[in-house]
């Protein structure tokens, strides 16, 4: 409601007796005169209510629990997933890796058998790996005898000496008895000395087998670069070549060659520093052997590959952060593409340089064979001389006698050329007389067509001065029709415009007669906003204020408009039905007629007539 209706509404809903209500300044004296005992205004019980506060808090803690037990079964339940599908592939993977031993197992065997024939050239080999391996036997046995036998003799001589002073431990212990206990400590930290220099030679000797091995490893993965020989190859250096300077040009080729791919090998070890520099990217080899074996157990075919062996190396290397093992992946493939493109090159290198040596193995034979070609020449030139000369004479006879032969051959084309131009100008004549004659009749049918073509037009300028005048007369009688219409026209136009003309007349004559019916009507009420506050007469009449004193209860509360008891009783057709009703006779045809013929004590009006029994006639 906008503020411009707001004394409208005020005027006219707010300002009448009947719907008043009481003023608002005494309900607000009775507020403050009820204070809290106010019957809007209820004493709370804060008993029951923290009671209900502490019912919610439990529900809200069971739905907390409720919550944290459903989130640990469904970890649980991720983690028993996750575990299943490793354990099947930890299946797969030993399957495999049992089948690929029992595979090598079986091959080393036949190549063992194979090798230590006397038909095989490294049985001498295999004969003396066996020697090695039972020397090797021999002097472990003798490092334990020396090294791990002490050990469990001294074990077993104090678990004896224990046995033997049990109960002169657990009574007292002596001057004596503490002596001889010092000096079996001392023996014991001395073979723990001699034991723990051993245990650090050995690892000293594992790190460096580990390193060996290592070196040996990268050396078979890189082992593409050992078989490119730099420089100029062996075999390409006694080929002969009778041309000393193509054979330095084609020895150089293997020198630029080489330092050409140098030069790329070198671009590619500055550009993927970062992937070589560090090695095994910064982990430690067992560490890195641990990842890469991992990473083989789950195949590139296994749905949710990376997720899978993310998750193991997780729980593998525990100690180290998910960005660190996503680090160390992306560091593993990048030095697998850094040495793959090596290998490519290296690759590329060797063959480049296989290539150019079959290249100056052929150059090199075309350079021997062209130098045979020309001392053989050399030789045969005078014999060549001989030839050519013997042969220039047969070409000279033999052109004599192809000048002779062109000679009649012109000849008789001459001839012949004769005669073809005099059957030609026959020819000619023949067509010409022939042409003449069409001639002559084509120009007869023109001047024929030209005679007819007047008559024609003749005939079509008669018919279109017929027609034009025909027209002309047409066109008069079609201006006569339009002046006639555009005159219909424009009083049909006058008389609208005086149709619209009246009709706006009318429409001012209905408002301003609208106009005066509205102010006869209009509501003229002084603007008084405060009879809001005022009471009504409802309010008057719960408080008993200007209440009836008489009141007929009798009364009806509404008036009535429609037949009383009495008149429905006195109608000659209620009178008949009654009767007929009572002899049973009220659902015969005729006497249903009888009732719809019957007429009332006072005729209804036409638009109260009833249709209800029209119909029965045509039942």
């Amino acid at each position: 409601m906008t503020g411009r209706d707001y004394r409208a509404f005020l005027s006219t809903h707010r300002c009448s007796q009947t719907i008043g209500r009481e003023d608002e300044t005494d309900k607000l004296l009775v507020k403050m005169k009820d204070g809290i005992v106010s019957s809007r205004y209820r004493p709370q019980d804060y008993e029951k209510l923290r009671i209900l506060a502490l019912q919610k808090k439990h529900s809200a803690n069971q739905s907390l629990l409720k919550m944290s037990k459903l989130q640990a079964a469904s970890h649980s339940h991720r983690e028993n997933t996750l575990l299943k599908q490793h354990r099947s592939q930890w299946k797969q993977q030993g399957q495999r890796l049992a089948k690929a031993r029992k595979t090598a197992a079986t091959e080393l065997c036949q190549y063992l058998e194979d090798a230590t024939s006397e038909a095989s050239h490294v049985n001498m080999f295999i004969l003396e790996m066996e020697e090695l391996q039972l020397a090797m036997d021999s002097e472990r046995e003798g490092f334990r005898t020396a090294t791990v036998e002490p050990v469990h003799d001294l074990r077993g001589d104090l678990i004896s000496w224990l046995d033997d002073h049990e109960d002169r431990i657990q009574k007292n212990i002596d001057l004596a008895l503490r002596t001889e206990h010092s000096e079996i400590l001392k023996v014991v930290e001395d073979v723990k000395g001699q034991q723990q220099l051993i245990l650090d030679q050995l690892k000293k000797e594992e790190a460096s087998l580990d390193g060996d091995l290592t070196d040996v490893t990268l050396g078979v993965q890189e082992g593409y670069a050992r078989r490119v020989t730099e420089g100029v190859p062996p075999e390409a250096e006694v080929l002969e070549c009778p041309d000393g300077e193509l054979r330095e040009l084609i020895l150089n080729e293997f020198l630029l060659l080489d330092q050409r791919f140098k030069e790329k090998l070198r671009d590619l070890d500055e550009k993927y520093e970062h992937v070589h520099r560090p090695p095994l990217g910064g982990w430690t080899y067992n560490d890195h052997s641990a990842f890469l074996a991992i990473l083989d157990q789950y195949p590139h075919t296994l749905n949710n590959r990376r997720h899978l062996y993310m998750d193991m190396l997780r729980r593998r290397f525990n100690r180290r952060t998910r960005s660190e093992l996503v680090a160390h992946e992306d560091w593993r493939t990048a030095d697998k593409y850094y040495r793959e493109l090596r290998r490519t090159q290296v690759t590329g290198w060797a063959r480049a340089k296989e290539e150019l040596y079959h290249k100056a193995v052929a150059v090199f034979a075309d350079a021997c064979l062209a130098e045979e070609l020309r001392r053989a020449e050399a030789i045969n030139a005078n014999k060549q001389k001989e030839i050519c000369s013997g042969l220039y004479k047969k070409v000279e006879a033999w052109r004599e006698k192809k000048l002779l032969a062109a000679q009649l051959e012109a000849e008789i084309q001459a001839r012949n050329r004769e005669k073809l131009e005099e059957e030609r100008q026959t020819e000619m004549e023949r067509e010409k007389k022939k042409r003449a004659a069409k001639k002559g009749k084509i120009n007869e049918y023109h001047e024929r067509r030209k005679l007819e073509e007047e008559h024609e037009a003749a005939i079509k300028r008669e018919e279109l001065l017929a027609l034009q005048i025909e027209m002309d007369g047409q066109a008069d009688r079609d201006r006569e029709r339009v002046a006639y219409r555009r005159g219909v026209e424009e009083e049909k136009r006058k008389l609208q415009e005086a149709r619209i003309h009246q009709a706006h007349l009318e429409e001012i004559e209905r408002d301003k007669r609208l106009d005066a019916l509205r102010q006869m009507v209009a509501v003229h009420v002084e603007s008084d906003p405060y009879r809001v506050m005022k009471p009504t007469m409802a309010s008057n009449a719960k408080a008993g204020i200007g209440a009836e004193e008489d009141i007929n209860i009798q009364k009806p509360l509404f008036a009535m408009r429609g037949f009383s008891s009495e008149q429905m009783t006195n109608d000659p057709r209620m009178k008949l039905e009654q009767a007929l009703r009572e002899a049973g006779l009220h659902e015969n045809p005729y006497a249903r007629k009888m009732i719809y013929s019957t007429k009332p004590i006072k005729p209804p009006r036409k638009d109260m007539e009833s249709t209800v029994l029209k119909n029965l006639d045509k039942k």
